[in-house]
């Protein structure tokens, strides 16, 4: 199996196509200034792969070096696009012929720090990448990739880091909630709440307290129990737009169908008013 790793994770690359890009239609879709919509492609065949440039403004870099049109890739390589380093695993011994006689160190890039919190071997998680074409919410989702990473961030004292990793996927899962997007699976919805909650209390900032109401008030649901806990902590420390608060309970009021468990769960939501100077 053919895998590419990115961010401390294992991609799965299935034979064929493999477009990397910063458009949302591409198999591994990354938001970085340096990539182009549609940057490169990895091709695997039978144990073989080879990259190319599809173009792009920056290029693609193989072990440092920048190629031009198509390029053999090894089992070890790094590809480099943008100023994202993944490097390629699981290629048979055909493709190791294909490559260059002598590697080249990969030239250091301004992301290095943050590369070297996901650089942990004993991960290995296997993300599945979804079909180019098809349903969006089989795409390698960003925050799976990052989650992990920033949580290390912020394990180290590097809020900052953590919230430069989350920043796009957070506002872009939010983004697509509230355009009423299909398919998100509550458990990303639940991990993006409790990730901001974790930065709202890292880096004192209300505004990642606020995202978290947005959030489920956008998706007409209850906060999980976990994540109200979290609040709990948080909010005796952190300040935040009290008026977000109340928008979510208004909208729960207004729409939800409550059995015993929700409407517990509800009073303990109710709670967190004090806390935020609504009562």
């Amino acid at each position: 199996m053919v895998r590419l790793r990115y961010l401390g994770h294992n991609l799965e690359v299935p034979e064929g196509q493999f477009i990397i890009g910063r458009s949302s239609k591409c198999q591994l879709s990354i938001d970085d200034p340096m990539i182009s919509r549609q940057h490169a492609v990895l091709t695997v065949a039978n144990g073989v792969a080879h990259v190319e440039d599809l173009g792009s403004r920056n290029g693609v870099l193989v072990n440092g070096k920048r190629i031009t049109g198509v390029a053999p890739v090894a089992e070890g390589d790094t590809i480099t696009v943008g100023s994202q380093p993944m490097t390629v695993h699981g290629l048979g011994a055909v493709g190791s012929v294909l490559s260059r006689p002598h590697r080249v160190e990969m030239q250091t890039m301004q992301t290095s720090s943050l590369m070297d919190l996901a650089d942990d071997p004993t991960d290995d998680t296997m993300i599945r990448s979804g079909p180019l074409k098809g349903d969006p919410g089989r795409r390698v989702n960003e925050l799976s990739l990052v989650g992990a990473v920033a949580e290390k961030a912020l394990a180290m004292g590097r809020a900052e880091d953590a919230q430069r990793l989350l920043e796009r996927p957070l506002h872009d899962l939010l983004k697509r909630v509230k355009n009423g997007e299909s398919g998100i699976d509550d458990k990303v919805t639940e991990r993006a709440a409790t990730l901001a909650v974790k930065l709202a209390m890292a880096l004192n900032k209300g505004e990642w307290v606020d995202y978290t109401f947005d959030l489920y008030t956008a998706r007409h649901e209850i906060l999980p129990q976990a994540v109200v806990d979290e609040l709990y902590t948080v909010l005796r420390k952190v300040r935040c737009d009290g008026s977000k608060l109340q928008d979510y309970l208004e909208e729960l009021q207004a729409t939800s169908v409550m059995g015993p468990n929700e409407r517990f769960q509800m009073s303990r939501i109710e709670g967190l008013e004090p806390l935020v100077g609504l009562k």
